[in-house]
């Protein structure tokens, strides 16, 4: 649909277009956008979104927004490719443990 297809771009042009060091003070905007759009994410870029979901999730978890963590958490887990233990194990492992503790 072509809502997705928009919080996709949104999510993309705010990633491109904030400074590295400010990314963290849009982070939820961000993530909240890409997985909006998750159904144009290419699979090169669901190893990015999971990591993100991580960052978000873990940023979450810090402000004791659990619930909110969760949901982070396994959108990260849904981006996993199949495989993701053997050539993501770090990135699966992070996600799971913290997806379990919130």
């Amino acid at each position: 649909n072509e809502q997705g297809r928009l919080h996709k771009h949104i999510g993309d042009l705010v990633l491109k277009h904030i400074p590295d060091n400010r990314v963290n003070d849009v982070l939820f905007i961000v993530v909240d956008q890409l997985n909006r759009g998750v159904s144009f994410i290419e699979e090169d870029e669901r190893m990015e979104l999971a990591m993100l979901n991580l960052k978000a999730g873990e940023k979450a978890m810090s402000l004791a927004t659990f619930l909110i963590s969760a949901s982070y958490l396994k959108a990260g887990i849904g981006m996993l490719c199949e495989g993701h233990w053997e050539k993501y194990y770090d990135l699966s492992l992070r996600l799971y443990s913290l997806y379990a503790e919130a």
